[in-house]
């Protein structure tokens, strides 16, 4: 008995042993299987380099290494949260593939979503330089307000509106950003995912800072780029850290004032990164070192370069890797948590605006009420709204309330504006001896006399030195019918050719007022009618007596037409423009009797291929028979404009001016301070009635050049040359087109 009772207990214990310590084939399959550890992907800030990323996230999942956690810091924080939102690798290739890049960083709202006053002002000011008067004047807290990155995200992120903790996601996520109010490292845990992710890449300066709940927040990078410890936090039990390697320090850097100071932040990155690096189980250093963080047109180059790094330390991931069974049990077990659908949203909620904008937005986007969301088409609502000029940006998600889902947008104004402030310089020359240098700015006030009304004021000294002031009013709130009174005073200096050579040096007057009844067909086309009382002359200031001065106040009756269709005013890649005006005038120089005049501008671009632009401009007038106008004439010479020419050179009652050319784009600028560089060539063929003589028949010309898209306009430069000898050199700064 006591025997048998030995034997069971010999036997129980045996068994428990071997149980404890997986001994034999049955035990590990009766027992429960041995945990593995968490895994965190911690995911580095830089910019374009980030990239790299994806192509580590390709190859783990291609073999099989979980991720049970990830946490990440700007770029890294943005491909982390949409890899932790169950976005594959391949979805968010594909996703960065299509931005166009260019676009959402430079914080530019697209030319031909303004409506058309803000067009207007484009094209009297164009460059990215906005002020405010607000609190004096001010700028704004950042070059891009980071609403076309926002759109973007808002996007990716609709389906999980009420997740309360970014555990919830089919990874748990967090991701850095730096809180200005305390200036300590701030981690997103919860609330909305595309503001986290949008608040981890603000780069001061660059993108507007993120304000959430009184504090206001911008790229993590400099508190916590590589941030492994909050991965433990997680309870990471291992961790991948990828560091995007770019190299030995290059003192050669340091020869501009951008490679100094970025080499600065680049320090003050490092040292908070130095820590974490050696925390990581295993640190994937990712040869970025033939890229800047501002390639983000590369992302095709780039991403490979996290596969290779992955494959360089294969025997290290792999340790980690889960076989196929388990591997699919740990997709089923994400993908149990990953949502594609998106309710319909019944009921709109505009939060923060008050008055007139609130009542604006909830007009704008109450279409959508009732119906599936359409991304596309709110992304062009913002657009639209944006495109007025008093919104910084507006963000959109979806909420509950009472057992409704609704959709909430987030209209956010303009801190600095309104009133605005638009400034700009211009410089144009083809002789050393004539270089025309401008500067100009326009104060623009809002409601003043009601919804719509618009006062503008500007002043302007140089080539053309005045001031002017006009007040805008629709006739009714949010109708195409408009008035607006103007009063004007203006002097230019023009100069008087004859046979080539310049005689004399007027300063040409045109002072006045008026006022016109308008029409505003469309956000691209506007009609005006309208009465102007002027005193208009002309007065020698340089030279010999040759043609006559003049002084006259005549009524003018004018009509005015605008179709701005472009996509650009600097250099457009698409669409076209007409400007076009006719005037009488009820006294002509020196003679008795009235006088009609009418000019027109034309030009019409279309793009060939990625790099090459197609462009055509006609322009012209006529003086319908009037003759012996002297200086009150028409003209054509100058850079642009015959660039062979001096400016002003040929002057007559008529004239026509043809330009058909090719722009090539060279070269991309950082999006953040410029658009792209091009070279161009264009042919210039023209004709003048009515002038002095000497006048050319058909003057024509071939010039080549460059062209520059930058923060504070078109930069443009080279040389013509043209018929009888005429040879010329320009340069400019200013709109070309």
């Amino acid at each position: 008995m006591l025997s048998t009772i030995f034997c069971r207990r010999v036997v129980l214990i045996a068994a428990v042993a071997a149980e404890t310590i997986g001994f034999g084939a049955g035990a590990q399959q009766a027992g429960t299987k041995a945990a593995r550890p968490k895994i965190g992907l911690v995911l580095e800030g830089g910019g374009a380099l980030g990239f790299a990323h994806i192509g580590v996230i390709e190859w783990m999942e291609e073999h099989h290494i979980p991720v049970d956690y990830v946490a990440g810091t700007s770029m890294g924080g943005l491909v982390g949260g949409l890899y932790a939102s169950g976005q594959s690798p391949d979805e968010i290739e594909t996703f960065v593939n299509e931005i166009h890049w260019s676009n959402v960083l430079s914080g530019v709202v697209p030319y031909d979503a303004l409506n058309f006053r803000r067009k207007e002002d484009k094209l009297a000011y164009p460059n990215r330089i906005e002020l405010g008067l607000k609190h004096g004047v001010s700028l704004p807290d950042g070059l891009n307000s980071g609403s076309a990155v926002g759109m973007l995200l808002d996007r990716k992120a609709l389906a999980y509106y009420d997740v309360k903790n970014f555990d919830d996601l089919p990874i748990p996520f967090r991701c850095v950003a730096t809180d200005m109010t305390t200036g300590e490292a701030y981690v997103f845990h919860d609330g909305s995912l595309a503001q986290a992710m949008r608040a981890t890449m603000s780069i001061p300066g660059v993108f507007a800072p993120v304000e959430h709940a009184g504090h206001f927040f911008s790229d993590g990078g400099a508190v916590d780029n590589l941030p492994v410890d909050v991965a433990q936090k997680m309870g990471a039990q291992v961790i991948i850290a990828v560091y995007l390697d770019t190299g030995p320090f290059d003192p050669k850097s340091l020869n501009s004032l951008g490679g100094v100071v970025g080499r600065n932040l680049g320090i003050v990155v490092q040292a908070n990164e130095a820590e974490s690096m050696k925390k990581a189980s295993v640190l994937l250093k990712a040869d970025v070192s033939g890229f800047t963080a501002s390639d983000f047109e590369k992302s095709r180059q780039i991403i490979p370069k996290g596969v290779a790094v992955a494959e360089q330390n294969a025997a290290a991931l792999e340790k980690y890797a889960l076989n196929d069974a388990d591997w699919r049990e740990y997709v089923k077990a994400r993908n149990a948590k990953k949502r594609t659908t998106v309710p319909v949203p019944q009921f709109l909620d505009v939060y923060g605006a008050q008055g007139g904008e609130k009542e604006e937005v909830t007009r704008e986007f109450s279409r959508y009420i009732g119906k599936p969301i359409d991304a596309q088409k709110i992304d062009d609502s913002i657009t639209k709204l944006e495109g007025i000029g008093t919104y910084s940006s507006i963000s959109y998600n979806l909420v509950d309330q009472d057992d409704k889902t609704g959709l909430l947008i987030r209209p956010r104004a303009k801190k600095y504006a309104p009133p605005f402030l638009n400034v700009g310089a211009t410089l144009s020359s083809n002789d050393s001896n004539n270089i025309q240098l401008g500067l100009g700015a326009r104060a623009t006030f809002l409601g003043l006399v009601g919804p719509g009304s618009e006062l503008r004021a500007e002043g302007y000294i140089g080539e053309v030195a005045g001031a002017n002031g006009e007040l805008y009013k629709p006739l009714r709130p949010d109708e195409p019918f408009f008035v607006a009174a103007r009063a004007y005073y203006a002097h230019t200096d023009v100069p008087y050719f004859s046979d080539g050579q310049q005689l004399e040096e007027f300063t040409q007057y045109k002072n006045g007022f008026g006022a016109d009844l308008g029409y505003q067909i469309n956000p691209r086309t506007e009609l005006r009618i309208g009465e102007d009382y002027q005193w208009f002359g002309e007065q020698r200031t340089v030279g010999t007596p040759v043609a006559q001065e003049f002084g006259l106040r005549p009524w003018v009756s004018s009509v005015k037409l605008q179709y701005l269709g472009q996509d650009d005013v600097m250099v457009p890649t698409r669409g076209s423009i007409v400007q076009s005006q006719y005037s009488y005038y009820t006294q002509r120089p020196n003679q008795s009797g009235g006088f009609s005049q009418m000019n027109t501008y034309t030009a019409h671009f279309f793009q060939i291929s990625e790099k090459s632009i197609v462009f055509g401009t006609a322009s012209g007038g006529t003086s319908f028979g009037a003759t012996n106008l002297g200086l009150a004439g028409l003209s054509l010479g100058g850079p642009l404009r015959l660039s062979a020419y001096d400016r002003n050179e040929l002057l007559g009652t008529d004239y026509f001016l043809f330009q058909p050319g090719v722009l090539y784009r060279l070269t991309r600028l950082n999006p953040v301070v410029g658009g792209a560089v091009y070279a161009t060539i264009f042919y210039e063929i023209g004709n003048v009635w009515g002038g002095a003589s000497g006048t050319p028949t058909l003057p024509n010309d071939v010039s080549g050049g460059f062209v520059a898209k930058t923060l504070f306009g078109a930069i443009y430069g080279g040389g013509s040359i043209g018929d009888s000898g005429h040879r010329k050199w320009f340069i400019g700064l200013g709109r070309v087109f």
